[in-house]
């Protein structure tokens, strides 16, 4: 059967959540500070409700990753953005750079993609905050093509260089996306539209939050995953 690759982002339709258990140049790219709401977006948490502190349409028209740079989020947290991709697999059309639309009826997210990634390996991106939060956020299109991509997708947060914190809670979006661990989320099956998004909160206090997107597999294809506006209190 003909290998067929993983589809870049486009427009897609949202469906109902379904809630589980469980470098531009030389120097540094500093992005603008100013935000706008993209959405009514809130989880609601030990803290209370988590407003929309940094959305990424800003630099949704940019066409530049956001790799390196510090964002100064809606409540005044520095926010500190990097990619790390030790095995050089990353997408040179989607690395950490924010997508000009809307994928699963979220609007901008910021995508990371790879290709030819081998068992374990991947690209992992960093938020480091300059005041310890509990953020949210959703991982969207984590799904798999068959003998073609299986995304994996881990979070972990730290706070003051401590040990690795699990998120509080991992909701899923759909069927073509399963928790594997309290940390892990990885793709089913192909997906069309929501059905493949997973929210991440975390009710304990980090200061940096860890999204590591790997393939598992041998399979090679080009795979991405994005990642929605940040959500904190």
């Amino acid at each position: 059967m003909e290998k067929v690759p993983e589809r870049e982002p486009r427009t897609l339709s949202r469906r109902a959540m379904v809630t589980t258990g469980a470098a531009v140049g030389a120097g540094a790219w500093v992005a603008p500070s100013i935000l706008t709401y993209d959405r009514a977006y809130a989880a609601i948490g030990s803290c209370g409700t988590k407003p929309v502190q940094v959305a990424w349409s800003p630099w949704s028209g940019n066409n530049i990753p956001l790799d390196p740079s510090t964002i100064t989020a809606a409540d005044g947290v520095e926010v500190t953005c990097t990619i790390s991709d030790p095995f050089n697999v990353q997408s040179t059309t989607w690395d950490m750079r924010v997508f000009n639309g809307t994928i699963n009826g979220r609007q901008y997210p910021v995508i990371t993609g790879m290709s030819n990634a081998t068992n374990g390996q991947g690209v992992t991106i960093t938020f480091t905050f300059s005041t310890p939060v509990q953020p949210s956020f959703f991982v969207i299109d984590c799904d798999r093509g068959p003998s073609v991509w299986e995304d994996r997708v881990e979070v972990l947060g730290y706070l003051a260089g401590g040990s690795p914190i699990d998120p509080d809670s991992i909701t899923l979006g759909g069927s073509a996306v399963a928790v594997v661990n309290p940390n892990t989320v990885r793709g089913t099956s192909s997906s069309t539209s929501s059905n493949s998004e997973a929210e991440y909160d975390f009710q304990e206090p980090v200061d940096t939050i860890t999204i590591r997107h790997y393939d598992d597999k041998n399979w090679t294809g080009f795979q991405w995953v994005g990642i929605s506006d940040l959500s904190w209190c």
